[in-house]
């Protein structure tokens, strides 16, 4: 019992006393901004599709593995881009004089900068539709300007290392 008197004393005495607060300003690394930046851009996404009612601009991300690598990415891409490069392997797929084989002439596939020159108009609609989302829908809105903070973060520490 004696010992718990002594201890209430002694909180009661700290309390009293003026205890000087240290704060500790952390800062992230490249790193750790390029990984917070890409768990937003997820989040964003995500809560973009959830929102989202115009199927041809949904974003469909899966993970994939580069050729020669065995690290996983995340990559996300809009509907209408997966699309189109779909109609490209069908439109370069000829089936042989028996029908039982189907081959694919890679010389008539668009390349990745032909796609994205070919859906430019359908590229700009979805920007104006994803301002228009992010402009109507508050949690959107929040979202994008978390993400944007920590893009300009990114920017500012690779023109500080410049």
């Amino acid at each position: 019992m004696v010992l718990a008197s002594l201890s209430s004393q002694a909180f009661a005495q700290l309390d009293k006393k003026d205890i000087e607060h240290i704060e500790v300003l952390g800062q992230q690394t490249t790193p750790q901004l390029v990984r917070a930046f890409e768990q937003q851009r997820f989040a964003f996404l995500e809560l973009y599709n959830s929102i989202n009612e115009v199927a041809k601009f949904d974003m469909i991300c899966s993970t994939v593995k580069p050729i020669g690598s065995q690290i996983a990415r995340k990559e996300c891409e809009p509907r209408y881009l997966k699309s189109f490069r779909a109609l490209m392997v069908q439109a370069a797929g000829n089936t042989s004089t028996n029908n039982t084989r189907m081959s694919i002439d890679l010389g008539r596939l668009a390349s990745n900068d032909d796609a994205l020159f070919l859906t430019k108009e359908t590229r700009e609609e979805s920007y104006e539709h994803v301002a228009a989302l992010i402009a109507t829908h508050p949690e959107l809105f929040e979202s994008f300007v978390k993400l944007d903070a920590i893009n300009q973060k990114i920017k500012q520490r690779k023109e500080d290392n410049n």
